[in-house]
């Protein structure tokens, strides 16, 4: 009987230690890294806690430029190093849940920026960006008269867009102002919107911006209607091949309707009036011999 007994209390110590390293083991986390920047980012982390033998756990993590990537590492404080904008970054991540870890374009940071409006009357703002972004997003607020703060905006540059009814002639439409603002990190940006008086005072009606050619190029085979919302506001028909138009230097929002989907965008007319808006359909069908050919808007 006594042998039956000893036999069984060393079968329990046996499975007691068998047990006890899958007890003893950590529980794992999820950390997803979302890369908004055009380079590769490498993050070695080390825990902190010591191994039985002196060591310490090392993970190396990679994700690809405008990538994101989803990894499981054991719960605890890792000490973490990666290099990116030419500066090696160290610091200390705890991990004792599910964590998401952004990283930014160089040079964009969180901050904030302020909005002065002299119209009397509320106004729709649209701001895009920040252009440094992989896919800036489009954002629409109110402005009211005076100072209107706006937080938890990112540093960048962005295209700031409003209507407001300057004319004396009620049925006349909005009129459209547009820029490209940059915003600074240290949060110190303001744009300034002057009412419909200030634009319209003789000392600026001299000042007129004169307009530049520009280029609009259709690869499709028939024509497309584009419209366009800027300093001016136009319905403009794009011809197959090269179409030259006079813009008014500035930052314009366009739409055309293609492939059976309505497309819409920016496009900045500079004041030397370089570079093109292309107009691509997802089929090119082309003729034997056929060219693009120089149209005059």
């Amino acid at each position: 009987m006594k042998k039956i007994i000893v036999a069984t209390l060393a079968a329990v110590l046996l499975m007691a230690n068998f047990v006890q390293p899958a007890a003893a083991k950590k529980t794992k986390y999820k950390l997803h890294v979302i890369n908004y920047t055009n380079h590769n980012i490498v993050i070695t982390l080390t825990d902190t806690e010591q191994n039985s033998d002196g060591t310490y756990d090392t993970y190396e993590m990679k994700i690809w430029r405008e990538d994101e990537k989803t990894s499981e590492f054991p719960k605890g404080t890792y000490t973490y190093e990666y290099l990116l904008c030419g500066v090696t970054k160290t610091g200390t991540l705890e991990l004792k849940g599910d964590k998401e870890w952004e990283f930014l374009p160089c040079g964009i940071a969180e901050t904030k920026m302020r909005f002065a409006s002299h119209f009397a009357d509320p106004v729709t703002v649209t701001l895009y960006g920040p252009l440094e972004m992989p896919e800036p997003e489009e954002q629409t607020f109110k402005v009211e008269l005076g100072n209107n703060p706006l937080r938890n905006i990112l540093s960048g540059h962005y295209i700031i867009s409003w209507k407001a009814h300057c004319s004396t002639v009620a049925v006349d439409p909005d009129t459209v102002f547009s820029e490209e603002v940059r915003v600074l990190k240290n949060g110190t940006t303001v744009v300034m919107m002057h009412g419909c008086e200030w634009y319209a005072h003789p000392a600026r009606t001299y000042a007129k911006p004169v307009p530049v050619k520009f280029q609009i190029f259709n690869r499709a085979s028939f024509p497309i209607i584009l419209q366009i919302i800027g300093p001016q506001g136009e319905l403009l028909t794009i011809n197959p091949g090269v179409n030259t138009f006079s813009l008014i230097y500035g930052t314009y929002k366009y739409g055309y309707f293609l492939d059976n989907e309505y497309h819409t965008g920016y496009m900045m007319v500079t004041k030397n009036g370089q570079g093109r808006l292309v107009l691509t359909p997802s089929h090119i069908y082309e003729l034997p011999g056929a060219g693009g050919e120089d149209n005059g808007g």
